[in-house]
């Protein structure tokens, strides 16, 4: 039986936040999380954060598609097919 596990990873840390039985579901709440995750970039950068971190993260962060998207070394969401034994 094939699973979709949906989290973020950056240099330090490694996150699950939920795991589906279909790949659509899995899009689903990974895009929710990568909403968030962007949410947190606008905002940093809004606040006038120093350097172009969070400009970089912002537009790396915009990337919809959970096979291309590249926020490294920070927070980047994924999903991982996995295949487990019933």
């Amino acid at each position: 039986m094939k699973v979709y596990i949906v989290g973020h990873h950056g240099p330090e840390h490694n996150m699950i936040t939920s795991v589906h039985k279909t790949r659509k579901g899995a899009i689903k709440k990974w895009n929710d999380l990568r909403l968030y995750l962007l949410r947190n970039a606008k905002r940093n950068q809004k606040k006038g954060k120093p350097d172009d971190m969070w400009h970089e993260m912002v537009k790396n962060l915009s990337c919809k598609d959970p096979d291309k998207i590249d926020n490294y070394p920070h927070e980047t969401p994924y999903i991982e097919e996995r295949t487990v034994n019933e």
